[in-house]
C-alpha cells in the first residue's frame, strides 16, 4: 500500500497503546522492512488501489492488519498458526474497537463486525496464500 515512515510509527504506537496481541512483532522489524511487509487491509492479490480503499474505509483496523501482515510474512505454513493468526485478527479488532470507542458509540460495534468479517474471509480464502511460502507443509484445512 505504500506506507511512509510516519505511518509505520503510528501503527506501532496504536498497536501498543491498544494492547493488541503480538504488537511486539512491529518492534521486531526495522521500519524499512515493515514498509515492505505491511500492505494495508486486504490480501496481496488485491490491486493496490483496492487495498487502499478498504484501508481508508476501516482505519481502526489498520494496526490490526499490520500485525496480521507480519504474522503472514513470518508464516511457517502450518494450519495451526494460520487459524491462530486469523483468530488473533478478530480478537485484536475487538480490542481496537474497545480502545477507540466507548460502549455507547455505534462505531465500536461496526469495527467489531468488520474484524469478525475480515478474519472469516482470511480463514475461508487465505489458506493457499499462507501456504505459498511453505509448500513443504502437509497440513490441510
Amino acid at each position: 500500500m505504500g506506507y511512509r515512515l510516519k505511518d509505520i510509527k503510528r501503527l506501532r504506537q496504536e498497536a501498543e497503546a491498544a494492547g493488541l496481541e503480538r504488537s511486539a512483532l512491529l518492534r521486531k522489524h526495522r521500519n524499512a522492512k515493515l514498509q515492505r511487509i505491511c500492505n494495508g487491509i486486504g490480501p496481496e492479490a488485491f490491486p493496490h488501489w483496492a487495498r487502499r480503499v478498504v484501508t481508508r474505509l476501516h482505519p481502526s483496523l489498520e494496526a490490526v492488519a499490520a500485525i496480521h501482515d507480519v504474522e503472514w510474512h513470518e508464516s511457517d505454513g502450518s494450519l495451526r498458526n494460520f487459524l491462530a493468526s486469523n483468530r488473533r485478527f478478530r480478537r485484536n479488532g475487538w480490542r481496537m474497537a474497545k480502545w477507540r470507542y466507548a460502549w455507547y458509540d455505534p462505531r465500536r460495534y461496526v469495527v467489531w463486525r468488520q474484524a469478525r468479517r475480515f478474519a472469516r474471509l482470511c480463514t475461508l480464502f487465505g489458506w493457499p496464500h499462507w501456504r505459498a511460502a511453505h509448500p513443504q507443509q502437509k497440513d490441510t484445512p
